[in-house]
């Protein structure tokens, strides 16, 4: 009776800690996706916002935790691509427009420099390790909420509009690239 009692003490003990270490890594998420049926993930995410930031993304990273990535303010760039060039993990790509999942791009393949095209508007990208889109049945109307995302309307994002010259089209053999050193 009494290895009993201590495996169900032992068991109870695994079971209470697990559950505090994730209720105290959900106060660290700074992003959350809500499913069209309600259902609410959190992630921790790193800001991409100035053009440097922009253009480094998750570059050179061997990895990152789960539930962890990076989120890239787009507002006031037309014609945004994305790509892996120097990125050494697979990624999934959440591209979203006024607080919602419009596209998803799953398994990016690490150091590819294939540019990944969003085939509608959007405003945002949210970069998460490969899979996790699958892992939490993240899909297309879901709705994103991030501090970020809650700033007055009107306001731009990392590059004031006038800068991008509207309808201007980006001619990807021609564009910036950040290079390896960077």
């Amino acid at each position: 009776m009494s290895k009993l009692l201590k495996v169900f003490l032992a068991v109870f003990l695994v079971v209470s800690c697990s559950k505090k270490e994730e209720s105290a890594d959900a106060q660290d998420y700074n992003l959350t996706i809500i499913s069209q049926s309600g259902e609410k993930t959190g992630f921790f995410v790193e800001e991409a916002l100035t053009p440097q930031e922009l253009e480094h993304g998750l570059m050179g990273r061997e990895s990152i935790p789960a539930r962890t990535g990076m989120f890239f303010d787009l507002h006031g760039y037309k014609n945004a691509v994305m790509w892996m060039k120097d990125t050494k993990m697979p990624l999934d790509m959440i591209f979203v427009k006024d607080n919602a999942v419009v596209w998803i791009y799953e398994n990016a393949q690490p150091m590819s420099t294939k540019t990944i095209i969003c085939p509608v508007e959007f405003d945002s990208v949210i970069e998460l390790n490969a899979g996790e889109v699958k892992e939490f049945n993240i899909k297309a109307g879901d709705k994103v909420e991030h501090d970020f995302l809650k700033k007055e309307e009107g306001m731009s994002g990392p590059v004031p509009e006038e800068v991008v010259e509207e309808g201007a089209e980006v001619d990807i053999e021609e564009a910036e690239m950040p290079t390896s050193e960077e």
